[in-house]
């Protein structure tokens, strides 16, 4: 019996001391084997992380003028811990925040009580986070708010950086705007090392802000705190903090000068034109449609090296209104057709029938297939007397034969206009449209030539695909072809129900009407590679991108993408000819730039040569499309300049007034300096004033003004001196050329 009592102690020893030793190693591991790996975890569970997002690099233009950056905000936030730590019941949180708009809309910014909860509800912010929700609030706010911490709990006014558009509306398809990260771009998006997404960050959304993204995009930094575990922060670690990099500058080759210049210019022409009342053609019994003018585009660039200097589009939008995000109402205002799209790039997007601006490219086609000469198509130097229409070879010329010219036989030109002594060159200064209508057919049926010799060319010069300029949503415009429109045929015929191709689309075709369709920067690129003598550049809108210290990180530079081969000697006819649309007195566009009445200038075309086509393309059911294309001086182009008017009229009529009013001051170097959007408003603000100044000036009764301290700082509104200078907001407005200006413009119409 004590025998086995003592074989059974003996066991429970072993037992025991193989627990303790187990225990032991244990302990050892844990304490010596793995004690920094324990330590971190253990800190990993009492600290959290917030991100210091990082400020994007600004815009700027070709001069370095900061077109984008970043300025400070006053904004409201609430933090959702410190707010649910109140312990506040239903009915007194609605009451706090009640209180809270109530102040919001008293300083001036409206705000209701369900923004505030729908801010509250975004899941892209944390529980740790403060919650912006409400942007550029008056710092009044910032001392109420602050008094009564106990009353408004987890309430916080501060200081915050976000995107400012320093120039407004100007410039904004080019610019673009930012916008905080939808899961759609957290998915397909792929930023640098570093500069990875969080839900919240501001990203760009179109134009230069979304195409160099990845440039202007900093790195975040990184605040770290200590939270118990009731979620209560201890402190703040200050020595793992980490600073935010802010993103590189890009440097455009837009001249913001010339871009308010276009933009103004362009703006007016729509006005202008919707003032005009159509006039009824001769003998025709249907109401002409009206110029309803929905909005139009200017492209500039330089011919040789492919640069954008201006690009604009109207109508426009202040990219300043998506700070903070757009409200669903004026999301759906700027996208909205009945608005005509502010938003929509026309320059890029709008794809249009470029009429009789693609003459040039038919031109090019019958030169260098050898057409001239051959069949009904006169030699190039032949003088040739146009009737004013015509008949397809394949129809019956009877010109008294209404069935005929109902079937799609006759071709006339514009008010059936006759000219006499037609060339090569003096086909582009009248724009005789049977000249091409002529070279069309021939180059259709003529089995020595090339069936597609015209869409050919033109493809060559770019027009038909995307130009590569550096924004998004670039449209590719189209040219048709017997086998593309067989292929759109076959793949839906009920939206195209014609899959054949006749002589009559090839005369369509060599005039730029039918199915052709070119967007502004196509044909801006397209009249720069002729104007270079035949090298076509990707049209570039950056130059550099650069650091904050100013060092290049990547040069943009021009970029040649193919070269066309432009005969010399018809290089010169058609320049004779693109001269005389200015020049000479038959010129299609000679009183735009040569006279004021028809909204024109008087342009120094000796010293400046332009060389330019006019463009009316017909639109069914809507007034024509005005366009012109120009560039100068006409043998050592600088620039090239390309106008589209949508519902507009004739091109002479109102496109290429257009073009002259801003390559006058172009080319002359005498463009003003472009006004920024503190400035604009100032000199709105001031106007009524400096009527009223100049009225007392011109009625001698200054007197009214005495007593006026102009060193006064108005807290309210513009304050108006005896000098004439009114102040507003921290600009100063001179009274005397804004009334100057405004006289103008007045006689001017």
């Amino acid at each position: 019996m004590d025998e086995i009592t003592r074989y059974r102690m003996r066991v429970l020893a072993v037992v025991a001391i193989s627990l303790f030793g187990a225990l032991g190693a244990r302990l050892w591991y844990l304490q010596v084997m793995i004690s920094e790996q324990a330590v971190a975890v253990a800190a990993s569970n009492i600290t959290r992380v917030i991100d210091v997002p990082a400020p994007r690099g600004r815009i700027l233009d070709v001069a370095g003028r900061t077109l984008v950056g970043n300025r400070l905000t006053t904004m409201i936030t609430i933090n959702p811990r410190e707010l649910d730590e109140a312990d506040l019941d239903a009915a007194e949180r609605r009451k706090m925040l009640t209180r809270i708009a109530v102040e919001v809309n008293r300083s001036g910014q409206l705000i209701k009580v369900s923004d505030i909860e729908a801010s509250l509800a975004n899941r892209a912010f944390g529980y740790y986070d403060d919650i912006p929700i409400a942007l550029d609030v008056s710092e009044d706010l910032l001392i109420f708010f602050g008094e009564r911490g106990d009353v408004y709990p987890g309430v916080t006014v501060v200081d915050s950086t976000v995107r400012s558009y320093l120039y407004g509306d100007l410039a904004s398809h080019v610019l673009g705007w930012v916008g905080p990260v939808n899961d759609a771009e957290l998915a397909s998006r792929n930023p640098p090392p570093g500069k990875e997404y969080r839900l919240r960050d501001e990203v760009g959304k179109a134009g230069i802000e979304l195409m160099f993204e990845d440039d202007l995009r900093g790195v975040a930094g990184r605040r770290v705190v200590e939270v118990n575990r009731r979620g209560e922060i201890v402190r703040e670690r200050k020595d793992l903090f980490e600073s935010p990099v802010p993103g590189d500058d890009v440097i455009l080759t837009l001249d913001i000068d010339v871009q308010w210049l276009a933009e103004a210019e362009l703006e007016r022409s729509v006005s202008l034109a919707r003032a005009v009342i159509p006039e009824k053609e001769e003998g025709s019994t249907e109401e002409p449609p009206d110029f309803e003018v929905p909005g139009g585009a200017v492209v500039i660039m330089d011919p040789i090296s492919g640069s954008v200097v201006a690009m604009a589009s109207y109508p426009s939008y202040d990219p300043n209104e998506s700070i903070g995000g757009f409200s669903l109402a004026r999301w759906a205002e700027l996208n909205d057709p009945a608005n005509d799209l502010p938003m929509f790039n026309r320059a890029i997007q709008g794809e249009y029938a470029p009429g009789s601006t693609f003459k040039l490219f038919t031109a090019h086609a019958a030169w260098h297939e050898e057409v001239f000469g051959v069949g009904r198509v006169p030699e190039a130097d032949e003088l040739w007397e146009d009737p004013g229409f015509y008949f397809l070879q394949s129809c019956r010329a009877d010109a008294e034969d209404q069935e005929e010219e109902a079937s799609g036989c006759v071709f006339r030109n514009a008010g059936n206009k006759t000219y006499e002594n037609v060339d090569l060159p003096r086909s582009f200064t009248v724009s005789s449209d049977v000249y091409y209508y002529t070279i069309g057919e021939s180059v259709y049926i003529n089995p020595l030539h090339t069936e597609t010799a015209i869409q050919d060319a033109a493809t060559r010069y770019g027009l038909g695909h995307k130009s590569g300029v550096p924004l998004p949503f670039e449209q590719a415009g189209f040219m048709p072809t017997p086998a593309n429109r067989q292929q759109r045929h076959e793949e839906n015929p009920v939206a195209f129900p014609f899959g054949e191709w006749y002589s009559g689309d090839n005369v369509n075709t060599a005039i730029g009407q039918g199915d052709v369709l070119v967007t502004p920067v196509q044909l801006a690129n397209a009249y720069a590679t002729f104007a270079n003598g035949g090298t076509r550049m990707a049209p570039t809108l950056v130059g550099r991108v650069v650091d904050r210290d100013g060092a290049t990180v990547r040069t943009i530079g021009a970029r040649a993408v193919s070269q066309v081969e432009i005969d010399p000697e018809f290089r010169e006819l058609v320049l004779e000819g693109l001269s005389g649309v200015t020049a000479d007195p038959e010129g299609t566009a000679y009183w735009a730039f040569n006279s004021e009445a028809t909204n024109g200038v008087y342009f120094p075309l000796e010293e400046y040569p332009v060389a330019a086509k006019t463009g009316t393309a017909e639109v069914r059911g809507k007034a024509d499309t005005s366009l012109f294309a120009a560039f100068g001086p006409a043998r050592a182009p600088s620039h090239v300049m390309v106008a589209v008017m949508e519902e507009a009229g004739f091109g002479s009529q109102v496109a290429a007034p257009l073009v002259a009013r801003v390559l006058e001051p172009v080319l002359t170097g005498t463009v003003a300096e472009a006004p920024t959007a503190a400035v604009r408003y100032a000199r709105s603000a001031a106007l009524p004033l400096c009527v009223s100044w100049h009225e007392w000036v011109t009625g001698d009764t200054l007197e009214r003004l005495e007593g006026v301290d102009p060193t006064a700082d108005p807290e309210s509104g513009p304050v108006l001196d005896a000098d004439g200078v009114v102040r507003v907001r921290g600009e100063e407005v001179e009274c005397g050329p804004l009334v100057d200006e405004l006289i103008l413009n007045l006689e001017a119409g």
